[in-house]
């Protein structure tokens, strides 16, 4: 029969935080029935876990949205101050530490244009996992 007819002999609860810098936590009780099998109260806290489960990828997306376009943001002020570095070049020659510079910003750029592409990844893994977008 349904549990939930029964008189009810303990409660539960399920807490999780929720996106890290968010400050976000979702919280669930539930009963434990009298003469409730294990199976049926494994079965609701994994059904409610994987809803938990669901929220808390859910709540990820905006930060690593926030996450890769930050990284853009910073590769588009790398290419300007590598940009303004070039034109020096062409005008008056660059000192050796500058010199260096320029490699380590094209270094630098390919790096953060890499992990632009593992947080656009992430982000779809997580809309997919959601079941969102």
């Amino acid at each position: 029969g349904n549990p939930a007819q029964a008189p009810i002999t303990g409660q539960f609860a399920i807490n999780a935080a929720l996106a890290g810098s968010s400050g976000r936590n979702m919280s669930i009780t539930g009963y434990i029935y009298d003469g409730e099998s294990r199976e049926s109260l494994e079965g609701r806290v994994d059904i409610l876990q994987e809803v938990i489960e669901r929220q808390r990828v859910r709540s990820e997306i905006p930060e690593l949205e926030a996450k890769r376009e930050q990284m853009i943001k910073g590769i588009e002020q790398a290419r300007e101050h590598l940009v303004g570095l070039e034109e020096k070049q062409n005008q008056t020659g660059l000192s050796s530490s500058e010199k260096q510079q320029v490699n380590n910003m094209k270094v630098s750029i390919k790096k953060m244009l890499e992990e632009v592409d593992k947080g656009g990844e992430a982000i779809q893994e997580a809309r997919r996992k959601a079941g969102v977008g």
